[in-house]
């Protein structure tokens, strides 16, 4: 069945992922599809599909984008940057580097959890708010502090714990190959890939035998995320569609913090 291209107007087919054109993301195709947003484009189709008013939200998708108060992702020369602009022009980057998938994944994440506060802002809305005593305040303030910190460490020990753990991606390795995926490390063989635990020559000096998190196509081997090892967090999730009456207000947002 044919219908018209989104971008140019072109004619395709429902089937098709991208026009064969100008290269639009088809977002039907991506609306049914199974999994996350796995690149830029993808990611501008999701918003679109879900009505996002991304120039509200502050949120910049393959824009490095200079002025304050923004999220955004971009690529050059191959590397992709996710980062966030502070209230005061500062920025910090969240990600930066070869997996679009990866990076395409953290601003999606930080989408998701913008969206869900407003909702829940709206949500609560209607309600009255308890009135409280200076000593209820500070009662609050020193457990918000302990929580805060609390987080705060396993934020750094999760962040130590990254800086010496393999990248997730493909490993060439005594003639095979294999792939870190989430903790685990999986080999291809006759039957396709198996979960393996390797050498700890591979293990130590993973960074020597790192070919990348790309699948090339053409290679002696399938890719990984075609496997029943790989599997994304949910499908597309319905509840981040924005009703266009809803006003954003993106000063909810802690522009503050680096994340």
């Amino acid at each position: 069945m044919k219908q018209k291209c989104e971008y140019c107007g072109s004619f395709i087919n429902d089937t098709d992922d991208k026009c064969p054109n100008c290269g639009g993301v088809n977002a039907n195709v991506i609306r049914s599809a199974a999994g996350l947003p796995k690149t830029i484009e993808e990611l501008k189709a999701y918003a679109k599909a879900n009505n996002l008013p991304l120039e509200q939200m502050r949120f910049f998708i393959g824009e490095d984008f200079k002025e304050p108060r923004a999220f955004g992702i971009f690529e050059q020369n191959g590397i992709y940057t996710v980062y966030k602009n502070k209230a005061d022009g500062t920025r910090a980057i969240r990600y930066t580097g070869t997996d679009e998938a990866y990076a395409v994944n953290e601003l999606y994440q930080k989408m998701h959890s913008e969206i869900m506060l407003r909702k829940n802002k709206m949500a609560q809305s209607g309600g009255s708010s308890p009135v409280l005593t200076p000593r209820d305040k500070k009662a609050i303030k020193i457990v918000l502090s302990c929580v805060a910190g609390f987080f705060a460490l396993i934020i750094l020990t999760v962040s130590l714990v990254a800086c010496y753990s393999p990248q997730r991606g493909y490993y060439s390795y005594g003639g095979s190959t294999y792939y870190y995926y989430s903790g685990d490390w999986y080999g291809w063989g006759d039957n396709g890939w198996y979960e393996t635990d390797p050498d700890s020559e591979l293990k130590d000096n993973y960074k020597q035998y790192y070919d990348g998190s790309s699948y090339q196509s053409g290679s002696d081997y399938d890719d990984f995320r075609d496997s029943d090892f790989y599997s994304s967090d949910s499908d597309w999730d319905n509840n981040d569609s924005w009703d266009s009456n809803d006003s954003w207000d993106s000063f909810d947002t802690d522009w503050d913090s680096d994340w």
